[in-house]
This record gives C-alpha cells, structure tokens and sequence, in this order.
C-alpha cells in the first residue's frame, strides 16, 4: 500500500489530502504559498516527506512538511475508531 499527499488549490488556499487504502482523507488547509504548492503539485509519497533533503531553503515548505505526519497520525486513528 503506497500512502499519498496530494492537494488541490481553491480561493487562495491550499487544501491537503491524504491517500491510503484506496480512500481520500481531508487533513488541513493553509494559505497558498508557491513554493509549497510547487512542492506538492503533483502529489508526494509519504515516504518522500520522510527523506526530504532540502531543510532551510523554504521556511513554510519545512513548516508544512513538519506537521503533516501529525495529521496523518490524526487520520488513521480516526480511521481505526470508526
């Protein structure tokens, strides 16, 4: 099972999803930020985020990378309560 972040971009925000199973889980928003969006454009693995090189080039690119194993965590263990 290959588990996946994608995004999609709506009224000046971006909206991260997490893909696992076969299904689609919203985990949070932020406000657009081009080098973010570049980044997750065309979706990352979750095992990409894990071996990001590029720490202190983009401040809001590390910040965003940082908290998503946090959401992730949040997901499947709604996910195993319901």
């Amino acid at each position: 099972m290959r588990n996946k972040i994608e995004i999609t971009k709506k009224n000046n925000k971006i909206h991260f999803y997490f893909l696992t199973g076969g299904k689609r889980y919203y985990m949070f928003s932020q406000s657009f930020s081009k080098g973010v969006y570049e980044f997750f454009r065309n979706g990352r693995s979750e095992a990409e985020l894990y071996n990001y090189k590029l720490w202190h080039k983009n401040p809001r690119l590390d910040k965003t990378i940082e908290k998503i194993p946090m959401y992730i965590r949040y997901v499947i263990k709604e996910e195993t309560a319901a």
